[in-house]
């Protein structure tokens, strides 16, 4: 039987660079024989095995009905995809960049998916898989139904607790007004930030004490909507159903801009800070911190990734989200060791080199 405490006391005889190779070797290792598992399903499923769907009912492998139809819907997907199951399998691939990509790839792309997809981030190929499967109308009725939002004394503590979802484009609004609010609620000079919770909690205290006050008719934010060439509108990365955007565009302000191959072209760049335009443009196209594979939303700031020390501009392919609450934007030049480099316009276009060794590079 294994020995949890004795295993423990084993592995702190070893060094770091030991422990870390130990731990490479055992994800590899799982990534592995997660392929493994596919084709053994794969197979069984091929030969029309009754006890493959009785395993799921019965819970036989201690796994959700949901997560064994999701996990036979992987294995068929595996089969047309070679490159990407011996990527898979060779520990490039997580679960979590495995399981969109699978809804994504197609046999006549898998080539180029098993080079590239090591380099996306979950979060991406979840937004791919998302815009593969598009939203119809009645997926957006059924976001509006859902709609919810709770409040509830605790007595116990004498706090007001506050629950709820909203849909798509009211969800970006609510989004976008926390977001201006909470950011303008800045410290004294030389005071430190107070937490994103409290300043959030103040906002939603604020937007109540100026209701009274409020002007008659709707309360309008700007709030960007990303068009691609093929695929649906999305706000926020979420997809949305043609009839959503086109309803919004009946009763909304329209700036246009001209985006090409995930460019955006005749943006100023000559201006102070970062022009709205801009802005917007990158918030839009980045909706995560860039750093590697991170996937936070919150507390993202913009950063240039040739600094405005060293003469850089404002130029959307020179500004990229990058995260203050994880810490990854305190890391990035001009205060930190690492710099971003290559293409922002593509969701693996970007990599992480430290400053020195850029320095030592012939």
């Amino acid at each position: 039987m294994f020995d949890l405490t004795t295993h423990l006391t084993e592995l702190r005889c070893h060094s770091v660079d030991w422990l870390r190779s130990r731990l490479d070797s055992v994800i590899a290792a799982q990534r592995s024989l997660k392929v493994e598992e596919l084709a053994l399903r794969r197979v069984l499923d091929e030969r029309g095995d009754a006890d493959l769907a009785e395993d799921a009912l019965r819970g036989r492998h201690n796994e959700s009905p949901r997560t064994a139809r999701q996990t036979l819907e992987m294995a068929r997907r595996l089969e047309a995809v070679p490159a990407i199951a011996a990527a898979a399998h060779a520990g490039a691939l997580s679960s979590d960049q495995l399981v969109p990509l699978l809804q994504v790839a197609t046999a006549a792309d898998d080539a180029e998916w098993a080079r590239r997809a090591p380099s996306y981030s979950p979060f991406e190929l979840e937004r791919l898989a998302r815009n593969r499967r598009g939203v119809t109308a009645a997926e957006a009725a059924a976001r509006r139904e859902a709609r919810e939002l709770k409040w509830w004394w605790r007595r116990d503590t004498g706090m007001l607790a506050v629950r709820g979802e909203i849909p798509d484009v009211e969800g970006a609004l609510v989004r976008a007004v926390f977001e201006r609010m909470t950011d303008r609620m800045r410290p004294a000079r030389g005071q430190p930030w107070d937490t994103l919770a409290h300043r959030g909690a103040d906002a939603l205290v604020d937007l109540c004490k100026g209701f009274a006050d409020a002007k008659p008719g709707p309360l309008r934010s700007h709030i960007t909507f990303h068009v691609p060439a093929h695929g649906p509108a999305e706000v926020d990365g979420v997809a949305i159903a043609d009839a959503t955007l086109a309803n919004l565009v009946d009763d909304a302000a329209v700036t246009s801009v001209t985006v090409e191959g995930g460019q955006l072209f005749g943006a100023r760049t000559d201006t102070s800070s970062v022009p709205a335009e801009t802005s917007r443009f990158v918030r839009a196209r980045d909706l995560h911190c860039r750093v590697g594979t991170c996937e936070a939303t919150l507390g993202l700031e913009e950063h240039h990734l040739i600094p405005r020390c060293e003469g850089g501009t404002h130029d959307p392919q020179n500004v990229v989200l990058a995260g203050r609450a994880c810490g990854h934007h305190q890391m990035l030049v001009p205060n930190g060791p690492w710099r971003l480099e290559g293409d922002p316009s593509q969701p693996d276009g970007l990599r992480l080199v430290r400053v020195d060794q850029l320095a030592r590079a012939p």
